[in-house]
């Protein structure tokens, strides 16, 4: 019995190991609130759409701010004057006040996902939010008028 119990603590740590270390086992890792941390992600991923979220809100200049973030738009939301009016007056301002508390490291933009919903066709992001206890989530879904790009839809932050 004293022998079983070094190969199953050894047997449960490298295991353990493996599953903190694997893309496919993001989730042990969220559960254990360690997230995944976002620097540098591939173009033309959801991670990247939201750093380029991040980047947009956090311009000093709102003009140009809104310029970048309203590229970022999902074209069903481009396509609605009622949404477009609701992020120019509403959305996008809130975003600008949560940015900071969402970016980890202002020079690289750096953020954590907390966690990853898929609910078809959307993706949904949660990101690590330094002023709650819940993550703050980010609705993607890709958009065909713009080659199956990911876009930010319905609400993000």
């Amino acid at each position: 019995m004293k022998r079983t119990r070094p190969v199953l603590v050894a047997a449960f740590s490298v295991g353990l190991a493996m599953a903190l270390s694997l893309p496919a086992c993001q989730r042990v890792k969220m559960k254990l609130g360690i997230g995944d941390k976002v620097t540098n992600p591939e173009p033309g991923t959801p991670e990247a759409v939201v750093q380029e979220v991040l980047r947009a809100a956090s311009n000093p200049d709102e003009e140009a701010g809104w310029e970048r973030f309203s590229a970022l738009l999902h074209s069903a939301e481009l396509d609605s004057p009622v949404a477009m009016n609701d992020w120019r007056g509403m959305k996008f301002p809130a975003i600008r006040k949560k940015a900071a508390y969402l970016i980890e490291d202002q020079n690289s933009f750096t953020y954590v996902v907390m966690d990853r919903r898929e609910e078809p066709p959307s993706l949904i992001l949660l990101v690590k939010n330094a002023q709650s206890d819940l993550p703050t989530p980010c609705k993607l879904r890709q958009d065909p008028s713009a080659g199956n790009a990911w876009r930010v839809f319905n609400a993000c932050f």
